[in-house]
């Protein structure tokens, strides 16, 4: 019997996490059952074989041109190599601040981030979201304080994040997320970084990794599957 030229080796990892990539977008998309998305997360990790991992995604509209031969999973806007929206830094606006006192403020959608951006929550919640935002080159500061109240960072798989804060009686977290895992430096230190530090005092930052469109439930949940599947990888099932 012929063996899979595919079979084995780093080549074989990459694929299967490009395929996992490619599962959870459309997973995020609505486009995949839980069910179905465990069955296949599930079977993703036990492929021995390029082949196998190319059926897992056959019949998914492309996002990227696939390699000659088509024999690895497509690559998918969820990859840690896509750059963050830039614009030059002449369109950034020097300063931005936002304030959910007793209510909500919301900022997202497409928007250029600016330089500096402050955020304060009193007993109220405010969300910055900058899956479709434009950088500048260099640092991008959000600098916040939450005080009996909440702030939602979200940010797209790729961007470098850097987290610095305080939680006093409270909590301020960056998520756990894979695909934070997965986001690489980039070697052009004129690329965007997101710098997000301050102070919960009673209240809460969070900073989390979404997909586009992801909900966070479906985030948590997809979270949660990786992990599951993550495991049963380590004991060999």
């Amino acid at each position: 019997m012929k063996s899979d030229p595919g079979a084995g080796g780093k080549g074989l990892d990459k694929v299967r996490q490009a395929t996992i990539d490619r599962l959870c977008e459309r997973f995020a998309e609505d486009r995949l059952s839980m069910r179905d998305f465990e069955r296949r997360l599930d079977l993703a990790h036990r492929a021995t074989t390029t082949r196998q991992l190319a059926a897992l995604v056959a019949g998914f509209p492309p996002t990227t041109p696939q390699p000659v031969g088509g024999s690895a999973a497509p690559a998918t806007s969820a990859s840690p190599k896509v750059p963050a929206n830039m614009v030059p830094p002449e369109r950034v606006p020097p300063r931005q601040f936002l304030a959910g006192v007793l209510g909500a403020s919301t900022r997202g959608g497409a928007w250029i981030a600016p330089r500096e951006t402050y955020a304060l929550a009193l007993m109220g919640g405010v969300e910055f979201d900058f899956r479709e935002a434009a950088f500048g080159p260099g640092v991008t500061e959000v600098t916040v304080f939450a005080l009996w109240g909440g702030v939602d960072v979200i940010v797209p798989p790729g961007l470098q994040v850097e987290c610095s804060g305080a939680g006093i009686m409270g909590a301020f977290e960056r998520t756990p997320d894979e695909l934070a895992d997965a986001s690489v430096a980039s070697s052009d230190p004129g690329s965007p970084v997101l710098r997000v530090n301050g102070v919960a005092l009673m209240g809460g930052v969070t900073v989390s990794t979404r997909l586009p469109g992801e909900r966070e439930k479906d985030a948590a949940r997809r979270r949660k599957l990786v992990r599951k599947a993550r495991r049963k990888e380590l004991r060999g099932w």
